[in-house]
């Protein structure tokens, strides 16, 4: 489970395959060879100072609790292993003391900023919190061949996937495991007085690096579709938006809880071809001002998300949207809000969601919209692609402009 949890957790950028063998509860009187702790593969290889950390956390073999979470998302993790009685986590507190302490020695090669300011233990706790800044370790030699790995029939290895499926576009930033789901679902809408089937995803490639302006800053870019649709089985259709587009995201891949910059430009339609939108829409998400990352109340998982997003659209054909038919463009400001918790059970794991999407039109206000909604679901285990949930929606609609009264049982999955 460990080895499950802390790649997303931590950021690190591949899994972590090697199992604890720092979790010891004292620091060792000599470091027998450096690179078992952080896996140097090849002679000249270098890691950066938020690498490394994330190496020794990973090789701590932690077991991963409420306070633990708690001390990694508000960066306190080194003063709670400098503290805790727990062996793993004060074996993690020795090593890092010693590997930070180490000096040239014919494997590896270090570069510290401010050693003679903090003692020991003070950089240490720095080093664990986050502060990397300035530290670096170079590679002089390759570390022996790592051991065979068995990996149990139950729990079978991660893969790397091509592409992504998630409910929406928004979805591209975020970790695999907070994404929307796809869904395909049954809905009683009042608004319209009918009961329609609904069709909802967009499908992306893997985010390709396309500039890195800084050594800690990079510019990826995705080809995207998006595709949602409402139709009522008798053919007549309530809701029908294809977008294709190209997104942007920058971010600093070294700092998981730094706000993240996502922007797109598309083209909206229907599957029909009688709509024709331009748009383009920036958005910036920031983690660190969130009222709860990753908490645990009672037991449940909480997880919060907050975005400012702006948007621009040049209608040149409305199609079937009535309220298009009114606007030539429109530019808008507004904000994702959401809030969710999960908790496992012994049938699976359960989740309560909300959301709340608002742009007002700064223009005209004939573009103003929101939508509130409000679900649970029920998913096999707590990393699962597929689930099975039932939501309530109100509200209008962000593209179409469609107004929603809506409840929703509708089956999920996503890549």
């Amino acid at each position: 489970m460990i080895r499950t949890l802390l790649p997303l957790l931590l950021g690190l950028s591949t899994p972590l395959f090697f199992m604890p063998v720092l979790a010891q509860a004292a620091a060792p009187a000599a470091l027998e060879r450096l690179y078992d702790k952080v896996t140097c593969e090849t002679s000249g290889q270098s890691f950066t100072g938020a690498d490394l950390r994330q190496r020794l956390i990973g090789h701590a073999g932690l077991k991963m609790t409420g306070e633990l979470l708690s001390a990694i998302e508000s960066r306190n993790l080194g003063q709670l292993a400098a503290t805790s009685t727990d062996p793993a986590l004060s074996g993690l507190f020795a090593s890092t003391v010693a590997v930070l302490s180490t000096p040239a020695t014919s494997e590896a090669r270090f570069t510290l900023a401010r050693q003679g300011v903090l003692d020991p233990k003070a950089r240490a706790i720095a080093f664990l919190n986050g502060d990397t800044d300035g530290i670096s370790l170079s590679c002089k030699a390759a570390s022996p061949p790592a051991p065979a790995v068995i990996v149990p029939t139950n729990e079978p290895a991660a893969k790397r996937r091509g592409l992504i499926l998630a409910d929406s576009k928004n979805d591209f930033i975020k970790p695999a495991r907070e994404r929307g789901f796809a869904t395909l679902g049954f809905e009683e809408d009042k608004a319209a007085d009918t009961r329609l089937l609904n069709a909802s995803l967009a499908l992306a490639i893997e985010p390709i690096l396309f500039a890195k302006p800084s050594e800690a800053t990079e510019l990826r870019w995705t080809p995207f579709v998006q595709y949602n649709r409402r139709a009522a089985r008798s053919g007549r259709e309530e809701f029908n938006d294809l977008t294709l587009g190209n997104s942007l995201i920058f971010r600093n891949p070294n700092q998981a809880d730094r706000a993240i910059g996502f922007g797109s430009l598309a083209f909206q339609t229907d599957d029909a071809a009688k709509a024709a939108v331009w748009v383009g829409d920036a958005l910036i998400d920031f983690p660190r001002v969130r009222p709860c990352t990753r908490r645990d109340a009672l037991g449940w998982a909480m997880r919060c998300n907050l975005s400012i997003v702006v948007d621009y659209a040049d209608v040149q054909d409305p199609g079937d949207s009535q309220k298009l038919a009114e606007l030539d463009a429109y530019f808008r400001g507004g904000m994702n809000l959401g809030l969710s918790a999960e908790q496992a059970f012994g049938f699976g794991v359960i989740t309560i969601s909300s959301s709340y999407n608002g742009r007002y039109d700064i223009t005209s206000r004939k573009a103003s919209g929101g939508i509130f909604s409000v679900g649970a679901g029920l998913r096999p285990s707590t990393g699962s692609n597929i689930s099975l949930e039932t939501r309530y929606t109100r509200g209008t609609t962000i593209n179409t402009l469609v107004d929603v009264d809506k409840i929703t049982l509708r089956l999920g999955y996503r890549l």
